[in-house]
């Protein structure tokens, strides 16, 4: 099992503030998705921020959290997580 912070773009403190909302690995943020995932972090009383969600689709992707442009910033993938 691999840590979350193996996904591009999620690092030390988004491990932290996921495990923190009850998720452990990367292979289960992966399976629940990006919707799912940031869900999780706000119900847990993570503050929201302008681009949480475009974060974790293109780290899902293995894309810059930056690369997120035009028509995807709507938002970000929207319900494509991978």
């Amino acid at each position: 099992m691999a840590a979350i912070s193996t996904i591009k773009n999620l690092g030390p403190v988004m491990e932290t503030e996921f495990n923190a909302a009850g998720v452990a690995t990367a292979e289960d943020l992966r399976d629940m998705g990006a919707d799912v995932g940031y869900a999780k972090l706000l119900e847990n009383g993570y503050k929201p921020h302008f681009n949480g969600h475009d974060v974790l689709v293109m780290g899902f992707q293995g894309r810059p959290w930056n690369d997120c442009k035009g028509e995807e910033k709507r938002p970000c993938g929207s319900s494509s997580t991978r």
